[in-house]
């Protein structure tokens, strides 16, 4: 096990056994300012320091490598077992809501750039609500795995993007019962948010790759350029063109996530 994950893997032991640092090093006899450094994550110990830790703390080395070769060892399997049917439903949610957004686009296309609203009223707030809770509840999928993964990162983008996602089809619906204002502003103010969101969302998912593999990569990739041009404004069309891909592999690492849940809780 490399350093950092090392030193807040003895941390950890330690604290389980109620020692302190000096307490430690009474019991392993060796300097209490290696300890810290150790436990720090500036320091890798030789394998013979790492034994005598390790001997004091009650752990045997052949585990400590086991934990290593286990890519989710470290991770929340009490919320795994939770969250499996949960997941399920959230990637169920995602395909929902990547059909009915080409619907949403061709209709808040010609509401917004040809000034004409081609269905009723009852049925465009039906399609608004459809698509926002679908997505709502696809990126829920997120905040999920972010618990299981220990992904705090993830948990703060999908959040964002929920806020968003709520702020804006809530004006989408409501400005068809007021006149709306500065509808470009409005637009540009959403694009930012929207790229703020999938920039931070697409690191988060990044950081997938130990548990999930080349998938996370790209998907989070993808989510960070559509971030980039949504940022961008002017290259939002581009944002949307990349959109696609991405949530198409959101909704299958979802899936694998899922699958995973169920295995490794069954």
């Amino acid at each position: 096990m490399k350093q950092p994950e090392l030193g807040r893997k003895i941390l950890e032991l330690r604290k389980q056994k109620g020692f302190t640092q000096e307490e430690l090093v009474e019991q392993c006899n060796i300097n209490v300012r290696t300890i810290q450094r150790i436990e720090a994550g500036e320091v890798t110990p030789r394998s013979f320091t790492l034994k005598t830790i390790l001997d004091a703390l009650g752990e045997d080395l052949a585990n400590l490598k086991e934990t290593e070769a286990n890519p989710f060892a470290n991770f929340n399997l009490k919320e795994m077992a939770f969250s499996a049917f949960y997941i399920k439903l959230a990637w169920i949610c995602g395909i929902i809501y990547f059909l009915s957004g080409f619907v949403e686009f061709a209709v808040d296309y010609a509401r917004f750039y040809e000034n004409e609203l081609i269905i009723s009223n009852g049925a465009y707030i039906s399609m608004k609500f459809i698509v926002m809770l679908s997505y709502i509840y696809f990126l829920w999928g997120f905040v999920l795995s972010g618990k299981i993964f220990n992904n705090y990162l993830l948990k703060i983008g999908a959040f964002f993007l929920i806020g968003t996602t709520i702020l804006f089809y809530g004006y989408d619906m409501l400005s068809l019962y007021f006149e709306p204002f500065y509808t470009e502003y409005v637009l540009v103010t959403q694009s930012i948010f929207c790229g703020i969101g999938s920039f931070i969302f697409g690191f988060a998912i990044l950081r997938l790759d130990k548990p999930m593999g080349v998938i996370a990569k790209v998907a989070g990739g993808l989510e960070i350029v559509c971030g980039v041009f949504f940022i961008l404004v002017f290259m939002a069309w581009l944002g949307l063109m990349f959109l696609i891909p991405a949530v198409f592999l959101q909704i299958i690492l979802l899936y694998k996530i899922g699958e995973l849940a169920k295995k490794e809780t069954a």
